[in-house]
């Protein structure tokens, strides 16, 4: 098996192949720990979805993702869960990078800084989770200090590794979906350096979260609509935005309409080692790594289904990368234009 770094031809040819129906997933979305220092009162995983002792250990996580190279998978994004809290994160981090696997760490950005020595080698993508320009972020996420410590881990990471991509992601919530917030949100992303994604609320089957306590953090559609003609109008004076037109434009709208086909590329896999059935997330696995192989479940009818006319049929998530990996897969190529920026950083701008 080959452990070098994946090519950009390699990646090209093999989406060409999932194009052309002559394979399967290509992407881990690997949920690495059940453990988080955050309790986000909208989040579907709140309190912890999975028992931390229920865990798949280092062990059964290294072979997960030499199965998955093996199988021509040429990428893990790694969550939880809060993916710094897990012991052997930087263990498994090396692991990852020494098959070739390309790496994407999602992070709340509170250990961040203090993790950089482990991080920086071996991380191709950072990205952030921060839904206020201000220490009012701490109070919606329950961790005091967290905002200052984000600004001070971004700012050392520019330093460090000036062309390393961060993508701050915030979740557009009542508390700030304000347009005017919306601005300083982008503000603060292009004083920084990094880019940034906009995304609406998400509601997973998993969660055990109440309806009436999901309705006290979403907005409604008309304040969506609005913080998004502001992401648009943002975007289009140069702000450092990732988000699509095609997905803001969807977003303003309405709740986006599209053909899903997130399920042919992306195969994901909960802490406790469940491969998730995306239209039933946390309540029908297609099964656990524990008992079925990885091979198997690629195998598994289910997840043919999820890939053909059934997956197809679904539109229910607002997820800019579920929106944006559909219509580009369906022909729309205006999505690849603001892909095109994670080749670069918006470091230029910066003013900090």
């Amino acid at each position: 098996m080959n452990r070098g770094r994946i090519s950009a031809f390699e990646v090209t040819r093999r989406l060409v192949g999932a194009r052309l129906g002559r394979r399967g997933p290509l992407y881990l979305v690997h949920a690495l720990t059940a453990r988080c220092n955050a309790r986000c009162g909208f989040c579907a995983w709140n309190p912890d979805f999975y028992d931390p002792k229920d865990q798949l250990s280092t062990e059964e996580i290294e072979g997960l993702y030499t199965d998955a190279r093996a199988a021509g998978f040429i990428g893990v994004s790694m969550w939880g869960g809060e993916p710094l809290l897990h012991k052997d994160f930087g263990r498994i981090l090396r692991h990852a990078k020494s098959l070739g696997l390309m790496t994407n760490l999602i992070t709340n950005g509170f250990l961040l800084e203090a993790k950089l020595d482990v991080v920086l080698p071996s991380v191709d993508r950072l990205c952030i989770s921060i839904d206020h320009p201000s220490a009012k972020h701490d109070s919606m996420r329950k961790i005091p200090g967290l905002f200052e410590r984000i600004v001070s881990a971004t700012r050392e990471v520019r330093r460090r590794q000036p062309d390393k991509p961060i993508i701050f992601i915030c979740t557009l919530q009542k508390a700030n979906v304000h347009p005017d917030t919306v601005r300083e949100m982008a503000e603060l992303m292009r004083s920084l350096g990094v880019l940034g994604i906009f995304n609406g609320m998400r509601e997973e089957a998993a969660s055990d979260v109440a309806d009436t306590q999901i309705e006290e953090y979403a907005p409604s559609q008309a304040e969506l609509s609005l913080a998004f003609r502001k992401i648009s109008e943002l975007k289009r004076e140069g702000y450092p935005i990732l988000n699509s037109h095609t997905h803001i434009d969807m977003m303003t709208q309405g709740p986006p309409v599209y053909r899903c086909h997130w399920p042919k590329l992306m195969l994901p896999v909960e802490a406790n080692g469940d491969v998730v059935d995306c239209m039933h997330w946390g309540t029908r696995p297609m099964g656990n790594l524990r008992t079925t192989s990885l091979p198997e479940i690629l195998k598994h009818p289910r997840l043919r289904e999820l890939a053909g006319e059934t997956g197809e049929a679904c539109h229910k998530c607002v997820s800019i990368h579920r929106v944006e990996i559909s219509e580009v897969w369906d022909g729309n190529l205006e999505p690849m234009r603001s892909w095109r920026q994670l080749r670069g950083s918006p470091r230029t701008s910066a003013r900090a």
